[in-house]
């Protein structure tokens, strides 16, 4: 049994930002997030003692056909395709050139994108052998299981497939119970050195996943509710720091990101993986994503000792009736409060804010713009709010007939798709430019960024970020309307 795990090919302009990404979309810097849930998917057949191989389509600029012609020369019995929303119709033609030159190819999608419209996918693709419903890990060992022992799918729950007598739904899988169980993510296949961020300041970093699920519920957010879940779920704190310890020996890790929707949730979990690196005297930068409501003086010091050096907050607006309507469940005060700790401290800030939720105006806009100035963090993201598939925003905007677009491609991070009374598209993404001068092209920022750098690593990431912020202002164009 030959297994072949994929980050399929994006074709251009700009690279494909997609696996490991919440929100995919098209860049024009190579700046890619390392693809850590292939890499457990990898590393669960890898103890199956299967065979198994990893592409990364968009790293590797493959064109779908090339992309085929590599597959081809392993010759894989099944193929797994990380799939996204606005990347669906390439998705779907790598795997229709798959099966023109593999014919009994077993092909299998994952990812938000699939598992919403799983069975109209099914209908439509004869290409698709079977879609993975949310959570995939163990999902993909099962089906290798069955193919390789020539089982009926039957029993493979959490996955749509077909049989002689059509489309079949198997029952949903339950989530991970204990993420301690899953083996450490396969980095000897997936490499780190391909994957690298603005903010970024080691020589060679990595990233990591300490938990799964998040139990509050953003209108926006996808993976919830088509991946992950609401329940929280996390590895114990020795698991975590074990992880660590094998990054830093085993590939000479010198900085750690960890994408957890919110790493310190938890807050004696939290506060245990600190004193565990410090007891075991590892010496490693990290950059967590965390909420500001689980930021108080003792966690910001224990994470500031351990090695974090940079936080990154889902802010979302500076509008408290904007949070309110996002169901965000945080506080202007509360937010104000975690900068300033962090400030305290010595830990960078990076704040990200959120365009366009019906209900925003020109006004709360505004509120936010000022805001993020006030917040004085060391980086800032505007982004415009993607009603995805499989989200309450999705729902919403379906209803009031509020969504405007022309393919899933047009679903891209930098692109406004919702119009409303309040605002149109064109509002929403002149203020997205907006917010990124008036924020970043200050004196007393630009001043004050300078102060703050001390070494070479530091002056090229914040020459890495300033790149990245031209490209969010300039490289994106609306869609025809």
């Amino acid at each position: 049994m030959k297994v072949l795990v994929v980050n399929p090919p994006w074709p251009g302009p700009g690279y494909g930002a997609r696996s490991d990404v919440r929100w995919p979309h098209k860049r024009s810097d190579k700046l890619l997030e390392y693809p850590i849930y292939l890499a457990y998917v990898v590393a669960v057949l890898e103890k199956e003692g299967i065979d198994v191989r990893f592409i990364d389509g968009v790293v590797e600029e493959m064109s779908i056909s090339g992309f085929a012609d590599a597959a081809t020369k392993i010759q894989p019995d099944m193929v797994v395709l990380e799939c996204s929303t606005p990347s669906i119709n390439y998705d779907l033609l790598t795997a229709k050139a798959l099966k023109e030159k593999m014919r009994n190819v077993f092909i299998v999608l994952v990812g938000s994108h699939p598992t919403f419209f799983h069975r109209q996918i099914m209908e439509e693709n004869a290409q698709v052998d079977a879609i993975c419903r949310g959570e995939f890990d163990l999902t993909i060992r099962d089906i290798s299981r069955a193919l390789l022992n020539e089982d009926d799918l039957k029993r493979v729950k959490g996955i749509t497939y077909k049989d002689e007598n059509g489309i079949r739904v198997n029952e949903d899988r339950p989530l991970i119970g204990n993420l301690d169980e899953l083996p450490f993510p396969a980095r000897h296949i997936v490499k780190s050195d391909y994957y690298r961020q603005g903010t970024f300041t080691g020589r060679l970093s990595t990233t990591m996943v300490t938990s799964r699920g998040c139990p509050y519920r953003c209108v926006f957010c996808l993976w919830p509710r088509t991946l992950y879940g609401r329940k929280f779920r996390f590895r114990s704190p020795e698991n975590v720091v074990d992880e660590i310890e094998q990054v830093v020996k085993d590939y000479h890790i010198d900085e750690i990101y960890f994408d957890d929707d919110s790493l310190a949730l938890n807050r004696s979990r939290i506060l245990k993986i600190c004193e565990l690196i410090e007891k075991r005297k590892i010496k490693v930068k990290w950059i967590p994503q965390c909420r500001v409501s689980s930021m108080d003086e003792e966690v910001v010091k224990a994470m500031k000792r351990a090695g974090c050096h940079y936080i990154r907050f889902g802010v979302e607006s500076g509008s408290q009736k904007m949070l309110d309507i996002m169901k965000k469940g945080t506080t202007l005060a509360q937010i104000k409060q975690a900068f300033d700790l962090c400030r305290r401290v010595g830990i960078k800030t990076q704040a990200f804010f959120l365009f366009g939720i019906p209900g925003e105006t020109e006004g709360t806009i505004e509120e936010s713009i000022k805001f993020a100035k006030e917040l004085k963090a060391d980086s800032a993201q505007f982004a415009i709010a993607i009603p995805h598939p499989g989200t309450e925003l999705y729902r919403i905007c379906k209803e009031k007939d509020w969504l405007r677009y022309n393919s899933w491609e047009d679903f891209s991070a930098c692109n406004s798709l919702i119009e409303t009374d309040n605002l149109s598209r064109e509002d929403v993404e002149n203020a997205r430019i907006r917010a990124y001068r008036k924020f970043y092209f200050r004196a007393s920022y630009i001043l004050r960024t300078a102060l703050k750098i001390h070494s070479w690593q530091e002056f090229k990431a914040t020459t890495k970020s300033a790149i990245s912020i031209v490209d969010r202002m300039s490289f994106f164009q609306r869609p025809s309307r």
